[in-house]
């Protein structure tokens, strides 16, 4: 019995706590948000180029030779440290 007060009592007390300062960091974001919304836009960089490549390379999308090669040297190095 006591120990649930307690429990209670300290659960209630982490939460009355924690309220302030979840107010204050809230208040905080939003006078950050409202003075980069009021701000004249920074120059933004553009990611849209295309890359150029000299040649196309042939790609495994997946790659299950080599994950299955990995993953079967993972084993054994784990199967030989076995006592």
């Amino acid at each position: 019995m006591l120990r649930d007060v307690l429990r209670f009592a300290l659960s209630f007390l982490l939460v009355a706590l924690s309220i302030p300062l979840l107010t204050v960091s809230f208040l905080i974001a939003a006078l950050c948000a409202g003075v980069v919304a009021v701000l004249p836009g920074f120059p933004k960089r553009n990611h849209g180029d295309a890359i150029a490549l000299q040649k196309l390379r042939a790609v495994d999308e997946f790659g299950f030779e080599e994950a299955v090669k990995a993953y079967e040297d993972l084993i054994g190095a784990y199967v030989w440290r076995q006592p």
